[in-house]
C-alpha cells in the first residue's frame, strides 16, 4: 500500500501509521523546494527507497524535493520514525520546519 505525505502549507498528515512493507511517499505540492530530514536513517531499516540514496546507493538522512517531486521509503520492521520537513519559505528566516512522525507496525494478517 502507498501512503502519501503532502508537503503543502503544512504536512498532511503530520502523523502516519503504516504497516511493515508499505510505501511512504513524500510529495512536494509547494512552489518552493523542501528538504526531508530523517536522522538515523539506515539501510537495514528499509525494504525499498527512492530519492533517499547517495551516489553510492547508500541511504542518506536528508533529501531535497523540488516542486512536484516525490521520494519514498518502505520500512522492513516495526519502528517509530521522527523527521522534519524543512520547507523553503518567502517568510522572514526563509525556512518553515514541520515535524512529522511515522509509526510502522507489524504487517496486516
Amino acid at each position: 500500500m502507498i501512503h502519501e505525505i503532502k508537503l503543502e502549507t503544512h504536512l498532511a498528515p503530520a502523523e502516519l501509521t503504516v504497516h511493515v512493507g508499505d510505501e511512504v511517499r513524500w510529495a512536494n505540492h509547494r512552489t518552493l523546494a523542501a528538504l526531508i530530514d530523517i536522522p538515523g536513517l539506515k539501510s537495514e531499516m528499509l525494504s525499498c527507497q527512492r530519492g533517499f540514496t547517495n551516489l553510492f546507493g547508500s541511504p542518506r538522512e536528508l533529501t531535497e524535493l523540488d516542486p512536484n517531486e516525490s521520494a519514498s521509503l518502505c520500512f522492513d520492521r516495526p519502528i517509530v520514525i521522527s523527521y522534519n520537513a524543512r520547507m523553503r519559505s518567502a517568510a522572514p528566516g526563509g525556512m518553515q520546519i514541520e515535524p512529522g512522525t511515522i509509526r510502522v507496525v507489524a504487517p496486516a494478517q
